[in-house]
């Protein structure tokens, strides 16, 4: 991977060129590396995986502006977001409880 001032002449670039660059940001830093074809490899783990983020998702979505309130304020001074914080706790409980969806309006976990 390497590091680069000024890409393409600009201040910054993202995205692939044709199949050969990728250039990208990462924590601030702009980089080139070279294409590659991203793996899929479409098991029944990844697939149970998939499974949770789009039921997570669903469910913040489907959760009330209050609900989401306290996620978000359960995160303050961490670098992430509520819907990073639910989606993460979401994952524990379907985890923790054979599948099943947590109960509505699922809550952030009480600080000690």
């Amino acid at each position: 991977m390497a590091k680069v001032t000024a890409p393409l002449m600009s201040m910054d670039a993202s995205g692939a060129l044709g199949r050969a660059l990728v250039f990208a940001k990462w924590k601030g830093i702009n980089y080139a590396r070279r294409y590659t074809i991203p793996m899929n490899p479409n098991t029944v783990n990844q697939e149970k995986i998939r499974g949770y983020f789009t039921q997570a998702v669903t469910s913040w979505h489907g959760e009330s502006p209050e609900t989401r309130a306290m996620w978000n304020a359960a995160v303050r001074g961490r670098p992430l977001t509520g819907m990073n914080y639910y989606v993460a706790q979401y994952f524990k409980y379907l985890s923790a409880h054979n599948d099943q969806a947590p109960p509505t309006p699922f809550q952030p976990p009480t600080r000690s």
